[in-house]
């Protein structure tokens, strides 16, 4: 039996409630069944709520009439244990809300007892095959014990919630506020869109083409102008070098100078004073080489009771994830594509992962949905793919300055190729004004 709870606090709250007129109503929202531990408490409580929700009195009176008619008198000992509460609880009516609180901390506790529990008689069974994922479960099944999710719905049910979402987004997008994310690239997303909640965006690219500078620019738009956090699950660089590089992409101190410590003229006070300024942004970043799925749920889970709800969800990148219950590395990158997929319904959020090409990409030509590397399961599992393509001039096969931003899939919109300038010198790229944006003003 648990430890975790308080007699003498219990019989308080439920005193104080059975003697202040209206004093459910004050508490209700904070407090439940569960929130006591001993089962005749628990009965009492529940009479309580019965008469409440008749409208009728809740004092120690009725309250015993109500245990006699469900014949639950008994489990409590006896209509003398209702005088006991009294005897034993004589503050309780000055302190309710507080003890309340008192309460939902033992509540929470008792929780994470037997989630501890659970993981415990998991360890001990060797049979289990990836015992990592089989703990995220019961956390998942925690986070979500409270949640039950309708998943069946009449075509009239469908028509109300589609237009209801309709309204929210179009109010949304009306009030300028968050409905996804984008690139701050208004060529770009005016062709892709906007990668909303649930969706799982792919962006590939060989080393070095840039896809890294895409997603930085997502998770820098997303938490600055929407303020909404961004958890990136950094499997290739270090925080360090994540972290220099969006102070780069903000001040436009070159990342250069910023790797080499080689601060001048005025650099090293811009590079102070964004740290003082940005240092509030929600992006949360997980520094962790060859991370399992199963840690990548308990990231996501952790940064969402952090900041209670996530923007988006980057993944630096998909090759470098594990998933020990798969020995086939095909059939391991292909549970993967799946579970982030899932991760973008469970968290309603964008989840978007990097990918590499494969090398066949590089023979000169524009990458294809087909060259991502590994496995035909992610372009299935995307909702968009875009593949950074740096274009290189045809005479000595440098780069050009421009990168190709190939919308190869777009299951919510258009597919086409957007030209792109790069300024990977500050960690970002810059929309190319065309003739038309100059004479209407757009552009970056």
């Amino acid at each position: 039996m648990s430890q975790l709870h308080s007699t003498a606090i219990e019989q308080c709250v439920l005193a104080a409630l059975m003697t202040v007129q209206n004093s459910l109503e004050t508490v209700i929202n904070d407090l439940s069944e569960d929130c006591f531990h001993a089962e005749r408490h628990k009965a009492i409580f529940n009479a309580i709520t019965d008469l409440s929700n008749e409208n009728k009195p809740y004092d120690v009176v009725f309250v015993e009439q109500k245990l006699i008619e469900t014949k639950r008198i008994e489990l409590i000992g006896g209509a003398d244990y209702l005088s006991t509460i009294f005897a034993e609880a004589p503050s309780s009516f000055y302190n309710l809300e507080p003890y309340t609180a008192e309460l939902n901390k033992f509540k929470a506790h008792r929780e994470v007892e037997r989630i501890g529990q659970g993981i415990q008689e998991i360890a001990k069974d060797l049979t289990i095959v990836d015992v990592h994922n089989a703990a995220e479960n019961i956390l998942s099944g925690a986070d979500n014990s409270d949640k039950a999710e309708k998943t069946s719905f009449t075509f009239k049910e469908a028509l109300a919630r589609s237009g209801k979402q309709l309204i929210e987004k179009a109010e949304a997008k009306a009030g300028a506020k968050y409905v996804g994310v984008k690139f701050n690239l208004p060529h770009v997303d005016n062709l892709v869109g906007t990668i909303q909640k649930g969706h799982f965006c792919v962006i590939g690219g060989r080393p070095g083409s840039g896809k890294s500078t895409l997603a930085q620019m997502v998770a820098i738009q997303t938490a600055m102008r929407f303020e909404e956090a961004v958890l990136v699950v950094s499997a290739e660089m270090d925080v360090e070098t994540f972290t220099n590089r969006c102070i780069s992409a903000l001040t436009q101190i070159p990342y250069d100078n910023i790797h080499n410590a080689d601060l001048y003229d005025g650099m090293l006070k811009d590079f102070v004073y964004a740290q003082e300024r940005f240092e509030r942004l929600p992006i949360h970043v997980e520094d962790k080489q060859q991370p399992t799925i199963a840690e990548i749920h308990a990231y996501a889970r952790k940064a969402k009771r952090m900041y209670k709800k996530l923007g988006c969800i980057i993944i630096d990148y998909l090759q470098l994830v594990r998933d020990p219950s798969k020995r086939d590395r095909y059939q391991e990158v292909s549970s993967i594509s799946r579970d982030l997929k899932a991760m973008a319904k469970e968290f309603d959020c964008p989840v978007i992962a990097l990918a590499q090409l494969n090398r066949e990409s590089e023979k000169g030509k524009r990458p294809k949905a087909s060259d991502l590397k590994e496995s035909g399961q992610i372009e299935q599992d995307a909702d968009q793919i875009l593949l950074a393509h740096p274009v290189v001039n045809s005479d000595d096969d440098l780069p050009s300055g421009v990168t190709e931003i190939i919308v190869a899939k777009n299951r919510h919109g258009k597919k086409g190729v957007v030209r792109v300038l790069d300024r990977l010198d500050i960690c970002r790229f810059a929309s190319i004004r065309t003739e038309e944006d100059q004479r209407v003003g757009g552009g970056v």
